[in-house]
């Protein structure tokens, strides 16, 4: 199951605390030999690629590294607690639930951040020391949001063939159907060159009413977020809209709406399903002129391998070669 938000509890480990001990010598003197405490362990937030959702924290909850061992006699320590780390997907930021503050972004594999440092362990008697105790536990409520991190987004009507132009450039294995909202949750592939990788997201459809929460909303257009290109997925004819042209305005109103500042990722216009019904010149015409559009048949291939190479122009990346995986 996809889940891209999730509310946590962490607790560090406390501190051991320290011990208060003495040995007689021989001449009957007292000498304090108490050990310090055990340090607690940490919670540490570590983003890791084999995370796709944030679905395995939604049952637990609750995080809690190790407390930290108490001292014992003949100045011995206590054990370190062990820390407790958190794995997330790439893309996951963390913010202070109480007041909202961003922890840490964790974009990039293995990047790591402490969100509570463990209790310092109390000190012994020995070396003249008066006996602590360790530092107490400490709890922190997260909010932990996901937003995937891919090149190019799929958005469209339903039943634009948004799933079928996925698994034609990925060999993704997706479910293709003819029924509207068969998208249920952002599903991801990668297209492969030879010399180069991009990853794609396809979006769940969103259709005129979405933004007033008909369908299946516009709750994960945020993943736009970290989009370096949109296609938009558009049809000549579709029940949804009445034309491309229609249908492009549909899906732009409903992104600027949801955020403003998405309207400023570049986009391409691709009209699918031209093999069945063709492009009216006159549509095509009243399209933006500042976006590049392209007529291709996902279910054909038709049209895919130059829509392809002008993404990876744009992008930067090699087109030689092309492969899907």
């Amino acid at each position: 199951m996809f889940i891209d938000e999730v509310t946590i509890m962490v607790r560090s480990g406390a501190g051991g605390h320290g011990c208060e001990s003495y040995r007689k010598r021989a001449d009957h003197k007292r000498i304090p030999d108490g050990g310090d405490g055990g340090d607690g362990g940490s919670v540490i937030m570590r983003s890791d690629p084999q995370t796709g959702s944030l679905f395995p924290l939604k049952s637990k909850r609750v995080f809690e590294a190790e407390a930290g061992g108490t001292g014992t006699r003949n100045n011995k320590y206590g054990r370190k607690g062990a820390d407790c780390i958190v794995k997330v997907p790439c893309g996951t930021t963390v913010r202070n639930k109480q007041n909202q503050l961003l922890v840490r972004d964790l974009v990039e594999a293995g990047h790591e951040v402490v969100v509570l440092k463990g209790g310092k362990g109390g000190y012994g008697n020995h070396a003249k020391r008066l006996t602590t105790l360790g530092e107490p536990q400490k709890e922190l409520e997260l909010v932990l949001s996901f937003k995937i991190i891919a090149d190019i987004f799929l958005v469209g009507l339903p039943n634009a063939g948004k799933t079928t132009l996925l698994k034609r450039l990925t060999g993704a294995g997706v479910f293709e159907t003819e029924y509207p909202f068969a998208t249920k949750a952002p599903q991801l592939g990668t297209y492969r060159t030879n010399f180069s990788e991009l990853h794609i997201c396809e979006l769940p459809a969103i259709y005129q009413a979405s933004s007033e929460g008909r369908g299946l909303g516009t709750h994960f257009l945020q993943h736009l977020e970290r989009a370096r290109l949109i296609f938009f997925i558009l049809e000549p004819e579709t029940e949804f809209a009445n034309d491309a042209k229609a249908g492009y305005d549909i899906l732009s109103g409903t992104i600027e709406r949801f955020n403003s500042a998405f309207a400023q990722i570049p986009r391409f216009l691709v009209i699918n399903k031209t093999d069945a019904v063709p492009l009216d010149e006159r549509v095509r015409k009243q399209l933006p002129a500042h976006d590049k559009i392209f007529s291709i048949s996902a279910k054909e291939g038709t049209g895919v391998d130059s829509l392809m190479k002008a993404a990876q122009e744009f992008l930067g990346v090699s087109s030689h070669e092309t492969t899907t995986e």
